[in-house]
């Protein structure tokens, strides 16, 4: 899944079966799914969907029960819901024009989720999505006692960490690169605004 946005993805767009494509990877640091949690919260928007499906996948391999929130600025944009149900996922849906699932934010059924589950010792939460929406879900999950998985969204310009291009800051001070600490971090470890 991918959205094209620049020279690579429009290169992606043209390619043609029996293509030929030199990649590296997989880079950094992805979702973890162990230890003792039973239920999962996965909350994706917009392209920010395309990480989490392996994810979905492992989780219920795992047996873990799974409530995805999917948000999407249209009906369209959402696909193989059914696939999801089937598999045992409980999904939820959030779009902006309101023509599937919830008329709205998907962060506003992160809101309904959290008032229900704040307390969760058997309970983890895994996110990916634009950053506005990340910035949200951050201040709702600093309102729970359980762990929060993101993988963020960044352009990489050398895939290794030695360009600094996608620094993001810590909490406690410093900075991890996307593409080699990450892109998977702690939710409540990363900063966000600015």
């Amino acid at each position: 899944l991918y959205r094209v946005v620049g020279r690579g993805s429009a290169l992606m767009r043209e390619a043609r079966e029996g293509d030929v494509f030199e990649t590296m990877g997989p880079l950094g640091r992805g979702f973890r799914w162990d230890g003792s949690f039973s239920h999962t919260l996965v909350v994706a928007g917009g392209m920010g969907s395309a990480p989490v499906f392996f994810l979905l996948d492992a989780l219920r391999r795992a047996g873990k029960e799974v409530t995805f929130l999917w948000g999407a600025r249209r009906g369209q944009e959402i696909f193989d819901v059914s696939d999801l149900e089937r598999a045992g996922v409980n999904v939820r849906l959030a779009t902006d024009d309101g023509s599937l699932g919830h008329r709205g934010m998907v962060t506003d059924l992160v809101v309904r989720f959290i008032k229900k589950h704040r307390e969760g010792g058997t309970l983890q939460g895994f996110v990916c999505g634009p950053r506005s929406m990340l910035q949200r879900v951050q201040a709702l999950a600093r309102q729970t006692d359980f762990v929060w998985q993101v993988s963020l969204e960044e352009r990489m310009a050398c895939g290794v960490g030695v360009c600094q291009g996608c620094a993001v800051r810590m909490t406690q001070g410093g900075y991890r690169m996307v593409c080699s600490d990450g892109p998977v971090f702690d939710l409540k470890e990363i900063v966000l605004d600015g």
